[in-house]
């Protein structure tokens, strides 16, 4: 027992305290009632108003602690950067007597600026900056601590300029010198670790120097030189947007010379440098007396960077998010009295609604930089707009529309999960990573970036091309993503792009180039209503508009005759099947790329369709079982035979959406036979598919029965086929669970026995019935009537309401009747009610969102393939993929399985399982209450509830689906699979690879396991459902015939889920048997740790164990298993089926 001693710590009963005991001081009534001050109100009336709860506002606030930059660390920062300028303000003149030759650098510098021409002439001497500041986020204590960079600017002296030297790249060009001029005199200095360049916003023509100090607490902060002219270098108006500061005759070689073409980009490269220390000062003084400036920029920029938002050339950083608070200031859209939380909300408010696209926005506050016809020309010249205070320079030069819409869309979620009180806008907002490949429902690459020097002259690029200093992928993209927009149109509500990232390089290397080894990575967000439509229908055969829709798509337009008889141009796309349609926008991809920019399409990876080779059992011979042969039989092949082969494997592509719409219509054509019965006491009020098929969620729809007679035995009072000894095992054939209730009746009676045997007579009658009323074959037993309806064979069951209360009925030991849960009411309320209910509902999310199946049916296959199917419910993993498409925060609803898919791995690895239960809104049924309800009955009730809570309007407080499953064990083991799977998934989705073996995840790993038992071929139904189709099987899958059978096909035989029960029974308390039911070939043991230990020797527990000695008299034994002889049953109980056995652990001593 532990009493409270001292304040130092907890003392034990019966020792002394090494200090006496303190009181505690006295707390007057007037102190301790005391009214809250005008700050405390406010606050409690800020949380009241503006937070979900005071929970929201606590976190908020840790987090800012934790993102910003701590005190001892900036100081010892400062200090180094003032080392840094005494080093840069000391260094030494270097005299060039020719600027064309740089043999003035050792030959460990290289210049980080190639160019092939220049007006560089004469000498010049360059010297010690004329001055050295720190600029950006770092001065305003603004900075992330997670991704510290420091900003200095690095002022090159007035003798390095002449007049004239913002034309014709003179300026970037000495600008380049003079970088290698201080990396000459920096790399070898003691307080400098590491030197290397780099490009300031990715912009080509501005390296930087990157440096890495020798300090070791300033390890991880890189220090980034940007050399920069004085303010009175060159004029601002010099460089406005329609300004030519380019020679085109000087350039080319060819034209006028008084050819006046704007060089906006050119301009703006210059204007960036000019204005650093200008944009510091214009934040410095925003930032005064304003510390929700600090706090709500540092809840957006972690907001920015969860979501990727702040990387790459063009992106929307940091530095364009303080300006825009600032802007926001300036406009009175915010005021300074707000908490930093006020600011954000307002920030993302305003740029959900923006449309800086069409009309740009300027913070100059001139009037005559304010007239709409000066701003006329930044919108003219770039795709968004927002202009600085110096109303010259716009801050959103090299930012892209696809990339401003992709802000914009993100604002808009942000303030819809913010007001939605279901979602943890938290966790949201600021702590769940939003990577580029999960934002998107589909991913392309284009590699080899060699070939956008093409696509530069076909988009007729040549006028960028010349301002960014022959950047290529700077160039070609605005070009890229308008042709692209065009083309997909309203199939996309968003084209998004990955910024190229700025690369850091040694300085003895030349700056980097666009490779054949580099890429381009684009994701669209598509729109389901239009992204499967294989029709492009274009304007009338006369219209003048003709002839531009037949330029854009080339041979692929044609004319035709549409049903209101008018003739029109159109496009139309291979789309056979589902999954074919699903890929309409990768041929619209390819082909556009491919006739307008150039662009080969055997180098453009789409990875939209990878997946569906997996759910279906046509494709054996699949994309990914082919990738590994063809990398190495088929290198020597030719683009032209890869592309062909490519096209013929996705023309095949089915994934089973047409097997369950057949299921469906046979399981409705049943509905209407059933309910149309003459001749039963009581009609069938109700019919209602329960198997997985009716919730679209099989991973292998059912297709017809082909039975070949002669293999089996066959009754023909009975029309049935049974197995036969001497074949091999027949086709998987599932019987469909069709559940019927019966009109009411007081007639029924009031014992479960009774209901039985009633139910097993209209069962019978009902067998009867469909046989000579609708020519059905059937067969019908006590507990189900199986018929064999348009080729698929279903199992028709009779419940009755009553049977529920039935089973709940007791005797207590006063002889009173009372109702109570039991296992069988439990199992009957489960198949009744709650099953056929929510069957209902998942059909109904499908019909709402129509790739719901093929993700779930993935996920079902994914558990399936990790041997995890016995040790959780399908149901389960149903509903956690339903709760991905009701809160998809902070995504938007996935449009492709592979969304979908990744979603669901990112859910279940990441969710909080231990303190927060997944509530599945179905219908949207659930109100605020109930929420509360949930929780509350979850965290006062948390020891007593399943591991994994899943909470549903059927089952609020129960979680039915995952009361007995998964254990904490197994969820464990799935939250791993899901993390190593979601890693190895997200990289092949940003591989540039055709022939990724998309099958890696789904092979499960067999370390953990104690005993493997290899099973024969022929005994196993479903083999071809199997992720690695057996050589032998890929040529006989095939579609089944619709000849009409004479005969019920055997259903439900499965040999090795039967020998999978022997082993449960037999040895379940010893082992955890694993199985792939989707053809798996293999059980895999896992041996029970506690099962091993010595226990005493008792004879009704002494099967598949041995007695051990446990003294030296061996008076008192225990048992220990005899696991030669449970290997050894293992063969006895599947004899035939067990090919062998393999004991991968022998040594048991561990668990003793």
């Amino acid at each position: 027992m532990v009493k409270r001693g001292s304040d130092s710590g907890p003392v034990s009963e019966g020792e002394t305290p090494t200090s006496p005991t303190q009181k505690k001081p006295k707390v007057s009534k007037e102190k301790l009632y005391k009214p809250p001050t005008s700050e405390e109100l406010a606050s409690l009336k800020e949380t009241q108003t503006l937070y979900q709860s005071s929970l929201f506002k606590f976190k908020m606030q840790e987090l800012i602690s934790e993102v910003q930059l701590p005190e001892k660390k900036k100081k010892t920062l400062t200090s180094l950067l003032h080392s840094l300028n005494d080093v840069l303000t000391s260094l030494p003149d270097q005299k060039i007597t020719d600027l064309s030759d740089t043999s003035w650098l050792t030959k460990h510098v290289k210049v980080p600026l190639q160019w092939a021409k220049t007006q560089l002439k004469g000498e010049v001497c360059f010297q010690k900056p004329s001055s050295v500041k720190v600029v950006g986020s770092f001065l305003l204590d603004t900075c992330l601590y997670s991704s510290l960079n420091v900003d200095v600017a690095v002022e090159m002296p007035m003798v390095c300029f002449h007049q004239k030297d913002y034309l014709n790249f003179r300026y970037h060009h000495k600008r380049a010198l003079y970088v290698a001029y201080l990396v000459k005199h920096l790399r070898k200095n003691k307080l400098v670790d590491d030197v290397q360049y780099s490009l300031a916003n990715g912009d080509k023509l501005r390296p930087i120097v990157v440096l890495k100090l020798m300090d070791k607490s300033a390890k991880k902060v890189l220090v980034r030189l940007h050399p920069c002219p004085s303010a009175e270098a060159f004029r601002e108006t010099r460089f406005l947007p329609s300004k030519s500061n380019i020679r085109r005759q000087w350039y080319t070689g060819q034209g006028d010379e008084d050819d006046t073409t704007p060089t906006p980009i050119y301009n703006a490269s210059i204007l960036a440098d000019l204005n650093l220390e200008k944009h510091l000062h214009h934040l410095y003084n925003t930032s005064l007396n304003f510390q929700g400036f600090k706090d709500g920029l540092f809840l957006l920029k972690v907001w920015l960077h969860q979501r990727q938002l702040d990387m790459g050339t063009g992106a929307f950083s940091g530095f364009i998010m303080s300006m825009l608070v600032s802007y926001l200031l300036s406009e009175r859209k915010i005021h300074k009295v707000m908490s930093g939380y006020q600011i954000m909300r307002n920030t993302l408010l305003y740029l959900g609604n923006s449309k800086w696209t069409e009309k740009g926005i300027t913070m100059c506050t001139e009037r005559n930089r304010q007239d709409p016809e000066f701003m006329a020309q930044f919108d003219k010249h770039f795709d968004v707009v927002f202009v600085d205070s110096s109303g010259c320079l716009n801050l959103c030069a090299s930012m892209t529309k696809e990339t401003y819409e992709r802000v914009r869309h993100e604002a808009k979620l942000s303030m819809d999960h913010l007001d939605n009180k279901a979602v943890d806008a938290f966790d949201v907002l600021f702590m769940t990573p939003a990577p580029f490949v999960r934002k998107f429902d589909h991913i392309f690459h284009i590699q080899d970036l060699k070939q956008l020097v093409k696509s530069c002259k076909q988009l007729q690029c040549e006028d960028r091309l010349m301002e960014t200093g022959e950047d290529t992928v700077k160039s070609s993209l605005p070009g890229l993503m308008a042709l692209l927009r065009k083309a997909l149109g309203k199939r996309v509500y968003l084209l998004g792009v990955r910024l190229p990232q700025s690369k850091q390089w040694p300085i003895t290397s030349a700056p980097p180039v666009a490779s054949s080894e580099d890429k381009l990575t684009f994701g669209l967000l598509l729109n389901t209503e239009f992204s499967t439509s294989i029709l492009d229908k274009g304007p009338a055969a006369n219209s003048p508009e003709a002839a531009a829709f037949q330029q854009f798509w080339g041979d692929k337009s044609e004319l035709r005759r549409f049903q209101d008889t008018s003739i029109c141009e159109a496009v139309v796309w291979p789309g056979n099947t589902v999954a074919e349609k699903r890929l309409v926008c990768q041929h619209v991809v390819r082909h556009i790329l491919h006739l307008h920019a150039g662009i080969d399409p055997v180098t453009v990876t789409y990875t939209g369709g990878r997946m569906d080779t997996l759910i279906s059992t046509q494709s054996s011979v699949d994309m990914s079982s082919s990738s590994t042969s063809s990398v190495s039989t088929k290198k020597d092949k030719s683009k032209k035979d890869r592309k062909e082969q490519t096209e013929r494997t996705e023309s095949s592509l089915q994934s089973g959406e047409e097997e369950n719409v057949a299921v469906i219509q046979a399981y409705t054509n049943l509905s209407k036979c059933l309910r149309k019965l003459e001749g039963l006491p009581l009609a069938i009020t109700s019919v209602q598919g329960v198997s997985p098929v009716f919730r679209y969620a099989e991973v292998f729809p059912p297709s017809t029965c082909q039975t070949k007679e002669s293999r089996h035995h066959d009754d023909d009072h009975f029309h049935v086929l049974v197995p036969s000894s001497e074949h091999k095992c027949p086709k998987w054939v599932p019987a469909l669970q069709v559940l019927c209730q019966m009109e009411g009746s007081g007639q029924w009676p009031d014992k479960l026995d009774a209901i039985q045997r009633i139910r097993a007579a209209f069962l019978i009658r009902i067998g009867e019935l469909l046989h000579t009323q609708h020519d059905l074959i059937t067969l019908a037993t006590t507990k189900f009537v199986d018929v064999l309806q348009d080729g698929y064979v279903f199992r028709v069951q009779l419940s009755h309401r009553k049977e529920i209360g039935l089973a709940k009925e007791s005797l207590t030991p006063q002889g009173l009747l009372v109702l109570r849960d039991n296992a069988q009411s439990m199992e009957l309320e489960r198949a009744i009610i709650q099953l056929p209910r929510l069957t209902s509902m998942l059909h109904g999310l499908q019909q709402q969102y129509n790739t719901y199946s093929n993700t779930v049916r993935l996920a079902k296959r994914w558990v399936c393939a990790h041997l995890l199917s016995r040790h959780i419910r399908q149901e389960c993993v149903e509903l956690i993929v339903a709760y991905v498409y009701l809160q998809p925060a902070p995504y938007s609803v996935p449009s492709s399985p592979m969304s979908g898919f990744l979603h669901f791995l990112q859910l279940l690895s990441t969710y909080d399982w231990n303190t927060s239960p997944l509530i599945v809104n179905l219908n949207n049924e659930l109100t605020d209450g109930d929420y509360d309800e949930i929780k509350d009955h979850f965290n006062h009730h948390r020891s007593q509830l399943p591991k994994m809570f899943i909470a549903t309007p059927m089952d609020k407080l129960t979680s039915t689906w995952t009361k007995d499953m998964p254990t904490s064990q197994i969820l464990q083991r799935l939250i791993v699979l899901a993390k190593e799977s979601l890693q190895v998934l997200e990289t092949q989705l940003n591989e540039n690879n055709q022939n990724v073996d998309t099958k890696q995840i789904f092979r499960p790993p067999l370390d953990p396991y104690d005993v493997i038992i290899h099973l024969r071929h022929k005994l196993v139904p479903r083999l071809q459902e199997s992720i690695d189709t057996p050589e032998h099987l890929q040529a006989s899958v095939s579609i089944a015939g619709s000849s009409k059978l004479r005969h019920l096909p055997v259903v439900n035989f499965d040999p090795v889920d039967c020998f999978i029960n022997d082993l449960q029974a037999a040895y379940g308390e010893m082992a955890l048997f694993f199985h792939d039911m989707h053809g798996g070939d293999f059980v895999a043991v896992l041996w029970k740790p506690t099962a091993f230990k010595p226990q005493p020797f008792k004879v009704k527990h002494a099967q598949g164990k041995i007695p051990k000695d446990s003294s030296v008299d061996g008076k008192d034994r225990t048992m220990i298993p005899n696991l030669e002889a449970i290997v050894e049953d293992f063969k006895i109980l599947g004899q035939g089926l067990v090919k062998s056995v393999e004991v991968r652990t022998h040594n048991i001593e561990k668990w003793m």
